[in-house]
């Protein structure tokens, strides 16, 4: 199996800024020193997206981290609308 290591960065990094700058639920893009925030999501959210995982899927991962693991009331539609941003990600894989 090859690995491309480029492509893998940089589909960390275009995940990465989706739930930094267009999730968010916790509110914290200006905070440079909370930045890291979200860095835990992004190994189950690569896998997602490199194992063709529906929308629903990835929806309802965000879903459950908003509501159970950061105890947020979350938009779905908002939610919604990230899930798509994502999945369009594994058209660009």
């Amino acid at each position: 199996m090859k690995v491309d290591h480029n492509k893998d960065a940089n589909l960390l990094h275009a995940i990465y800024k989706i739930l930094l700058k267009e999730w968010d639920p916790l509110g914290i893009r200006y905070n440079p020193s909370m930045a890291d925030e979200y860095e835990e999501y992004l190994p189950k959210i690569f896998s997602m997206i490199c194992s063709h995982s529906s929308e629903s899927e990835i929806f309802e991962y965000l879903w459950r981290i908003e509501n159970k693991v950061m105890e947020q009331k979350g938009n779905r539609q908002h939610t919604s609308r990230i899930a798509s941003m994502l999945k369009e990600l594994q058209n660009q894989n």
